[in-house]
């Protein structure tokens, strides 16, 4: 079975993050935090925040392998995107906006969950919900 990078990026963020709020709940507990030395208090703080760095950094590794993947998307995905922001500065159409936002939700989640089968059609999707509406 081929390792999927993204999947394990993500799993090592939050295994870190989980750690990082571990440690600051252990050193906030009433009875940890009056037995701490300021010092201690000190260290445990900042290791937290060592682990909620490195918590961060498998989650811009989660992202950069997602990037690799949607390359040959990334040039339509900004042009998308960039149009979606454009007819939501002019439009007055209530269900017209909403049919782009919900596109292009769609397209973000299916980007940032580095679910790249999904990606061209909902990008297409957005695409279509910027289309001006035909008028019969």
């Amino acid at each position: 079975m081929p390792i999927d990078p993204v999947k394990q990026a993500e799993e090592l963020a939050q295994i870190f993050f989980g750690l990082s709020n571990a440690v600051n709940a252990f050193r906030l507990r009433p009875e940890n935090f009056n037995a701490l030395s300021s010092d201690r208090q000190q260290q445990l703080k900042d290791q937290a925040q060592a682990l909620a760095l490195r918590a961060q950094q498998c989650t811009a590794d989660a992202l950069g392998a997602i990037l690799q993947d949607i390359q040959p998307h990334l040039a339509s995905i900004k042009q998308a995107t960039q149009d979606a922001k454009d007819a939501l500065d002019r439009l007055n159409d209530v269900e017209k906006a909403l049919a782009i936002v919900d596109a292009a939700v769609t397209l973000a989640v299916s980007i940032s969950t580095g679910d790249v089968a999904s990606i061209g059609g909902d990008l297409q999707g957005l695409i279509q919900a910027v289309s001006p509406t035909k008028k019969s």
